[in-house]
């Protein structure tokens, strides 16, 4: 036991070092039911003060409770060793209060039995451990169950109550069962005593020997230097019985001077630690006026910072954003050029040669303009304003249908359906660039067919689909598809790519 004790007093330490407050608290548990067992009441009583005060500074939750319910308990068992039965029963009251587990509020009231018996309070105490017993047995706790029987033997006895010696002796037999050598000893103890208020000697002594004899089993000096008592109690010597009477007295005014002394420190490690806590209010009453006032300057500084920042960013966004469109007007004029170069110019070149041919027919001459002309209105339309003063469902019949061809049939399903005038502007454009995107890249690459366009509304996002039946590819997003996710992903929309060789090209849009 020693040996634990030294354990929980290093493992404390460790605790105190870390500021593991909680884990501190359990080794002084530890250690104060240690000294209590080895007999040292004072120590015990002043590890469970210190222990109680760090609870007392935590916040309180259910493991603070549970300390403060144990540490009550055990200054309730301290207070009893020093006949301060008064003050016994305020601890054990304390605890009673916090109790919220059934087992918990059935130790505190067998304790506080245990005080009523010692101050002959009979029927006060075997009400009580009735309760205990009756409780005990809807438990099904053998422990707790021969602990009240032995108990409520106890207290009949003192009224000679005829069913007290069954109930000692019932609480002995489960007690030898469960080789419960501490319940033992008590029962032991008890039967000597009982014998000897009735003055059956022999008795007495054969069961303060067999205590005795436990006391010894159990090697713990408190338990032996009892049992001895109670076995010199039986001696009839007079001068056996005046030394004992002595001997006791002067370890009982031994025990209360010790608690005076504890009591007293008690009290004034209160009073300093409430005086600590006035002053450290007033400081921390200063330290918050200082503290708010900085907090003021602080707030201030980083709602000017927060200003600048938001100006500084508001002309970075901008002039980013004019850089952005100068560039999609730079990429724009330059992707016109380049098909006016490649496609209108040469067209006209061509002319222009047949012109001087003698041979060429005016009919054929106007076959090309007219080729030509289509082919800059196509460009046009491409790179123009859309008009939405017209009904856009229209608008996107005659993109596609500039795209069909005898080779190209383009289906459309659910473009009729589509409430048009719902949607903004923004998606409409969006929209109108991606598929002329999607057209495009079908017209120069796939090979296709057939084209299959499918326009939903489930909710209030746009599903439009896109499966042609082309050579397909494997999947690298050009500047062009590049173009076509950005215009989607702008609008916080999804889209999707699904292509393999000879296995068509698909596209899903959600916006």
């Amino acid at each position: 036991m020693t040996l634990a004790y030294i354990f929980y007093e290093k493992r404390k330490n460790l605790h105190v070092l870390k500021k593991d407050t909680l884990g501190a608290i359990s080794d002084l548990r530890f250690m104060a039911s240690i000294q209590k067992k080895l007999g040292f009441l004072y120590d015990s009583e002043t590890t469970a003060i210190e222990a109680l005060q760090l609870v007392k500074a935590l916040k309180s939750n259910s493991t603070n409770i549970e300390s403060k319910i144990g540490l009550y308990n055990q200054l309730g068992m301290i207070q009893r060793e020093y006949n301060n039965y008064n003050e016994a029963l305020r601890f054990y009251n304390k605890s009673l209060i916090l109790a919220s587990k059934f087992s918990d509020s059935i130790t505190i009231i067998n304790n506080m039995a245990n005080i009523y018996l010692d101050q002959k309070k009979y029927d006060e105490a075997i009400t009580a451990l009735n309760y205990i017993y009756k409780s005990s047995l809807t438990l099904k706790n053998e422990n707790q169950i021969a602990r009240a029987l032995n108990n409520l033997g106890v207290a009949q006895s003192k009224i000679s109550e005829p069913e007290a010696l069954t109930n000692i002796m019932k609480a002995l037999v489960i007690r030898e069962q469960a080789n419960d050598y501490i319940g033992m000893y008590s029962s032991y103890k008890h039967l000597a005593e009982y014998y000897k208020t009735r003055n059956i000697t022999s008795k007495a002594q054969n069961y303060a020997n067999k205590a005795y004899d436990v006391a010894k089993s159990i090697n713990s000096a408190n338990f032996i230097n009892d049992a001895l008592s109670h076995i010199i109690d039986l001696d009839n010597d007079p001068k056996v019985t005046e030394y004992k009477r002595l001997s006791d007295s002067l370890a009982l005014a031994r025990r209360l001077g010790e608690n005076k002394f504890a009591s007293v420190k008690y009290e004034s490690s209160e009073n300093i630690r409430k005086a600590q806590e006035s002053e450290l209010k007033y400081k921390n009453s200063e330290l918050e006026k200082q503290k708010e006032g900085r907090l003021k300057l602080l707030y201030m500084s980083m709602a000017g910072f927060i200003i600048i920042l938001s100006c500084a960013l508001y002309f970075i966004l901008r002039f980013r954003h004019r850089k952005e469109k100068l560039l999609q007007v730079y990429n724009t004029e330059t992707r016109i050029s380049k098909k006016v170069h490649d496609e209108v110019a040469n067209d006209i070149y061509h002319v222009m040669t047949k012109l001087q041919s003698k041979s060429v027919r005016g009919e054929s001459v106007l076959d090309d303009l007219e080729y030509i002309y289509a082919k800059t209105r196509d460009i046009s339309k491409e790179s123009g304003i859309i008009d939405f003063n017209q009904d856009f469902k229209i608008i996107l019949k005659d993109l596609l249908l500039a795209f069909q061809t005898e080779e190209i049939t383009i289906i459309t399903k659910g473009l009729n359906s589509i409430h048009w005038d719902t949607i903004s502007d923004l998606k409409k454009t969006a929209i109108y660039r991606v598929l002329q995107e999607l057209m495009t890249n079908m017209k120069k690459h796939s090979k296709a067919s057939i084209v299959v366009l499918t326009f939903q509304k489930p909710n209030s996002n746009l599903n439009i689909n896109y499966n042609d039946n082309g050579v397909g590819s494997n999947l690298k997003k050009h500047s062009g598809l590049q173009n076509v996710e950005n215009r989607i992903v702008s609008l916080n929309g999804t889209i999707t790519f699904d292509s393999q060789i000879n296995k068509g090209f698909k596209v899903k849009i959600s916006i």
